[in-house]
């Protein structure tokens, strides 16, 4: 036996799943993937590495969302004959054409490449026969679209904010609290007063521009609206383009910086809501 280990690169795509791993195996089979017989050797969150004790022989070792959709939105690493213990990583790449799938890196050849575009070309189906689908109970029930998506109140950590029931709350390590949907993510840290002397007498806007100039945002401005203070900014991970918007807090004992997250194709359409989402922003002792 030897072990196989996989990271999950932290990537903002597809950041809620839980993906599957599964391994070739023709005897013990659970699963078939795409004509591969297969049993199941756990699963992988974001951001997540583990280690697997697998055989010795060659086997493919595939990364799938769930299983209805394992036959597009899945990738396979080809694993070598050998003994010697294997290393290997991917994330979720942003593709709705087959359903933003996990890929391998480095992982090339033409067997690996067919199987992505036959995968691709079966969302692409999967994806237009939604649309229609959608489309036409759209046309016929578009004024019920309001009921589906309600306010949701959330408190922890001593903040309360009002998002939506589309919304969970996670468990992120380097921030105080954290909410995430498909499409936004909400993550806010606390600092002390403490931490810096006279922090109690600095105004929330003093405050922000001490974060731009620690996180090197100087070209960012401060804006003043609705009585709440932000900035904003851009950035690429692993060639993904995030949008970010961050309001400035002070509440009895600390500060706090609420950051809203989103794609950069979407700020646009999420930049009211979020606008909401900032000024239900509330903060009690805890």
């Amino acid at each position: 036996m030897r072990n196989l280990t996989i990271t999950r690169t932290k990537s903002f795509v597809g950041c809620l799943a839980r993906l599957q791993v599964y391994i070739e195996d023709p005897t013990a089979g659970e699963l078939t993937i795409n004509d591969v017989p297969c049993r199941k050797l756990g699963v992988l969150k974001n951001g997540e590495t583990k280690t697997f004790e697998v055989a010795e022989a060659e086997a493919k070792v595939f990364v799938i969302a769930d299983k209805l959709s394992r036959n597009f939105c899945s990738d396979y690493y080809q694993l070598p004959e050998g003994q010697e213990d294997v290393f290997i990583s991917g994330k979720n790449r942003y593709n709705p054409a087959n359903g933003n799938a996990f890929r391998f890196d480095g992982n090339e050849g033409a067997e690996v490449s067919e199987h992505r575009k036959k995968g691709t070309r079966r969302g692409i189906v999967i994806l237009i026969v939604a649309a229609i689908v959608g489309f036409a109970l759209g046309f016929g029930f578009n004024y019920l679209e309001d009921r589906f998506v309600e306010e949701k109140t959330f408190t922890s950590g001593g903040m309360t904010i009002t998002l939506t029931d589309e919304f969970s709350e996670k468990d992120i390590q380097q921030y105080d609290v954290a909410f995430e949907s498909r499409k936004v993510a909400v993550w806010a840290l606390t600092e002390k007063f403490s931490l810096v002397e006279g922090w109690e007498g600095y105004t929330v806007e003093q405050y922000l521009e001490m974060v731009l100039e620690a996180n090197d945002l100087t070209g960012s401005q401060i804006v003043s609206e609705n009585g709440l203070c932000r900035f904003e900014y851009s950035s690429t991970i692993d060639g993904d383009s995030y949008h970010y918007v961050s309001y400035g807090y002070k509440a009895e004992d600390a500060f706090w910086l609420v950051q809203f997250v989103t794609l950069e194709k979407d700020a646009e359409e999420y930049a009211q809501e979020i606008a909401e989402w900032a000024a239900s922003v509330q903060f009690t002792a805890e």
